[in-house]
């Protein structure tokens, strides 16, 4: 029983999302908002809530009386776009009812110290937000012992009211922020099943990009753990946005026509420029507007200045982002522990770009350098050939993987 003589809180029955950037958005909120209410629907099926409706600058989600409103909130606060996500209860703009729940929220565990956070818009209130601070907050005080802290406190009573409603809660679950995926456009990151190119993914995404996955393998030279990196990395990835086409290409048959006819130092830089070309092949079939790739600078022989420039002149009229450029090796490991791929990107695999791999590969090959070993290869023949061993992998939030073709977004 609370304080005020009334049941307990029984559980859930809504949540509220705020987003990160969109407010400042201007004319083009609408359609920002629009993309994240999409996304949502698209999280939290299967896990039982009623509706949704935007409510200056939040959404709401009314929940079924059995919804798995714990699965529904961590969801929901995954997606990209996403500040943060409440997990309460409905109430009407009237004092007592808004301090019984609150009060039941905040007597389900303890705390040594606590705050009250009143928010009012356009709501039918008839106090001041100020009036539900002092109120709830001396009875929160007076039931508890709990001192008041209004920066570092161990539990918040958090309020808000809009309209001829309101949402109270004490569960809030921070979001990654950023934009809601598919406000940018598309892009194809070259996913091998290392730490750096989840992080390149990631990044990108989190900039509202959707992001399609292609992950170049060894076959029949190599066995299939990487491909098994690869599935897992984007299956984890669906957490932050729900829908992921996952391509697999097969770059054994291309190494092995380098390895016969070309340069030994040069066998990585020509495995990258092959795998470049494919990409963007990849990209006009998808409608992709750019490439990603996981490459910082220095961090490995094919990673210098020279290199990357002789790679990209494969490609020339193709856009490469490189998320990592500037960051350090520490910066792409706490990034990738954070986002939760650092595990999986840890396990053995076997990588097709070390297939074949010369004792001293060149740190600093030329465009001409690359374009003169090429020429004993039949280039435009090779691509298609790996386009031909393309299979593509659709995964969704909560749903079993299907190899179909992935709509386009």
């Amino acid at each position: 029983m609370s304080s005020l003589g009334g049941p307990l809180p029984p559980g859930y029955d809504a949540i509220v999302v705020h987003h990160h950037e969109l407010g400042l958005k201007g004319k083009n909120r609408e359609f920002f908002e629009g993309i994240l209410l999409r996304n949502l629907k698209r999280a939290l099926r299967h896990t039982g809530y009623k509706k949704m409706r935007r409510i200056f600058g939040r959404i709401i989600v009314d929940l079924t009386p059995d919804a798995l409103a714990e699965e529904a909130a961590h969801r929901a606060a995954n997606l990209f776009g996403v500040a943060y996500v409440g997990l309460g209860r409905k109430v009407q703009p009237d004092l007592e009812m808004i301090s019984q729940i609150a009060m039941g929220y905040m007597l389900q565990e303890p705390f040594e110290s606590f705050r009250v956070r009143a928010r009012r818009t356009y709501s039918s209130f008839e106090g001041k937000s100020q009036l539900l601070h002092e109120v709830l907050g001396q009875r929160i005080k007076d039931a508890t012992g709990g001192r008041v802290d209004l920066k570092h406190a161990e539990a918040t009573a958090w309020i808000e009211l809009f309209a001829n409603s309101g949402i109270v809660y004490r569960r809030r679950i921070e979001g990654p922020g950023g934009l809601p995926s598919g406000v940018s456009g598309k892009m194809i990151c070259l996913l091998s099943g290392g730490i750096d190119s989840p992080v390149a993914a990631w990044r990108m995404a989190r900039r509202g990009c959707t992001v399609e996955y292609l992950h170049f393998h060894g076959q029949p030279f190599t066995d299939r753990s990487s491909v098994g990196q690869a599935v897992e990395i984007a299956q984890a990835f669906t957490r932050y946005h729900p829908s992921i086409a996952l391509h697999l290409i097969p770059l054994g048959d291309i190494q092995q026509e380098i390895v016969m006819n070309c340069p030994a130092e040069l066998r990585v830089v020509l495995y990258r420029r092959f795998m470049m070309r494919i990409a963007f092949r990849l990209a006009k079939q998808r409608r992709a507007k750019a490439l990603i790739t996981g490459d910082a600078l220095g961090q490995v022989a094919s990673q210098t200045i020279e290199n990357i420039t002789t790679i990209s002149a494969a490609v020339p009229g193709a856009q490469v982002i490189r998320p990592l450029i500037g960051m350090t090796k520490q910066e792409i490991m706490d990034t990738a522990k954070l986002i939760g791929t650092y595990e999986i990107s840890t396990r053995k695999y076997q990588d097709c770009c070390v297939l074949f791999e010369p004792r001293s590969p060149a740190i600093r090959a030329t465009p001409e350098e690359a374009a003169e070993a090429e020429a004993t290869l039949d280039v435009d023949a090779l691509v298609d050939k790996a386009l031909q061993g393309l299979e593509t992998r659709l995964f969704e939030l909560g749903e079993p993987p299907g190899w179909e073709l992935a709509a386009e977004a």
